[in-house]
């Protein structure tokens, strides 16, 4: 966890309170007055406006568009960049069908976190053993950034499709228990389960779980999920053992 998420999920579990509390039934009206965070198991987290403003919570309508599918590449850096040559040389061992959508000449997708990167060669010698291609990059690195035996991700466009609804990959999160976004419940935010399908690195289709034009949290995610975990865990975030309900 990020210092300043841990910072923000800090203050928020302080004003939601330590110690052992009761879940809000579905039957109860929410606390707001004196409360800055309820939680109900039906309708979700409710914050108090301020607790909204302090940890910066921002939300998205989704939406429909299309999506340039990417297959993203581990690559091991065998020779690093130099000022005469901005550009690092990578290797990367993919699989058969991995390999079938690259070809020598294909240049990757540059994103913030993913650099420009060129395939030189393909190196099928070991296919029929091991099933494997080895992939020769060259990578762009003007900043020097990559060291000799390090690896870089980079993206390759693997097609694209017509519009599907989608949601920023900032809005999605991923547990044991699958992948999940927060879902605006009228003032409340609602934890709901999604399947997820094709990304570009910055938008995911969302299969199942969600309609266009409904509103999703993209800022603050993590914090609402362990705001959650601390009330359903009814304070045992606070180190004080919770009591047997009878």
């Amino acid at each position: 966890m990020k210092p300043f998420t841990f910072l923000l999920l800090a203050v928020v579990v302080t004003l939601v309170g330590c110690g052992p509390k009761e879940i809000a039934s579905d039957d109860q009206p929410d606390q707001t007055a004196e409360t800055n965070v309820t939680y109900s198991a039906k309708k979700g987290l409710l914050l108090s406006p301020e607790t909204s403003r302090f940890i910066g919570l921002e939300t998205v309508e989704v939406s429909e568009r299309p999506i340039q599918a990417t297959n993203e590449i581990s690559a091991r850096v065998f020779r690093a960049a130099t000022t005469n040559d901005p550009r690092a040389l990578a290797s990367a061992v993919v699989s058969a069908a991995d390999a079938a959508m690259l070809r020598p000449g294909l240049t990757s997708i540059q994103t913030p976190s993913s650099p420009a990167a060129e395939v030189l060669r393909l190196d099928r010698s070991e296919e029929p053993r091991t099933g494997m291609v080895e992939a020769i990059l060259q990578v762009g690195d003007p900043s020097l950034a990559l060291n000799e035996g390090g690896f870089v991700s980079v993206r390759f466009a693997i097609g694209s499709t017509n519009a599907v609804t989608v949601v920023p990959n900032a809005a999605l999160f991923h547990t044991t228990a699958g992948d999940f976004v927060y879902l605006e419940n009228g003032a409340h935010f609602a934890r709901a389960a999604v399947t997820a399908g094709r990304t570009d690195g910055e938008f995911t289709e969302i299969t199942d779980g969600l309609l266009a034009g409904d509103m999703v949290v993209v800022k603050s995610v993590m914090t609402l999920w362990m705001t959650e975990l601390h009330n359903v865990n009814g304070g045992d975030a606070c180190c004080i053992k919770r009591e047997t309900k009878r």
